[in-house]
């Protein structure tokens, strides 16, 4: 089966495609964390930035952590389909060599 058709690998990069956009926001949630809690601490940290930064901390957090674990999967299941396909690829062996340990001449 051709791998550009095959439904599994199809729907693993479906997979990956929203995983990845789910990483991205994880992470950008993180650095809206970040920067919204040094900008409270080099201005005044009022309780909107106080509940900003603990929110997107928060939130990020928990997309972020499916993500990680997601991400670390799609990477073994390609591993091993990889090797599984090198493995049933026929190995290339030296053309002309005898079977029966006689030396060619």
């Amino acid at each position: 089966m051709n791998p550009e058709n095959d439904p599994v690998v199809l729907r693993r990069n479906r997979i990956d495609h929203y995983n990845k956009i789910a990483s991205r926001s994880g992470y950008g949630m993180w650095g809206v964390s970040v920067v919204t809690f040094f900008a409270g601490l080099w201005s005044s940290l009022t309780e909107a930035m106080h509940f900003v930064s603990g929110a997107t901390l928060i939130i990020g957090s928990i997309i972020l952590a499916p993500s990680i674990v997601v991400k670390y999967g799609i990477r073994a299941a390609r591993r091993e389909d990889a090797a599984a396909a090198a493995a049933t690829t026929p190995s290339s062996a030296p053309p002309n060599t005898p079977s029966n340990g006689e030396t060619s001449s």
